[in-house]
């Protein structure tokens, strides 16, 4: 999953890779193209949240669902659109 934020005139990609089997949950978030943030593999799969930062500020990947393999990316309190 992929994301595009802009602060201050600059644009910062943000990634999401992660197992796509349930159980596996391992994953990492880049932001351009730098590995920000790791977790390991889980029995209960993917981490429900997943707090980092970019320049400073609170990011948050959020799944969305119980057992969704899906995430939203709240930058600053703002949901961001994916890619």
């Amino acid at each position: 999953m992929k994301w595009a934020i802009n602060i201050e005139g600059q644009q910062y990609i943000v990634e999401a890779n992660y197992g796509k089997v349930i159980t596996s949950g391992a994953g990492e978030v880049k932001v351009d193209g730098k590995v920000v943030k790791a977790w390991g593999s889980s029995i209960s799969g993917l981490p429900k949240e997943v707090p980092f930062e970019i320049r400073g500020k609170p990011a948050l990947l959020r799944r969305r669902g119980i057992i969704n393999q899906n995430f939203d990316l709240l930058f600053d309190g703002e949901l961001i659109k994916k890619l």
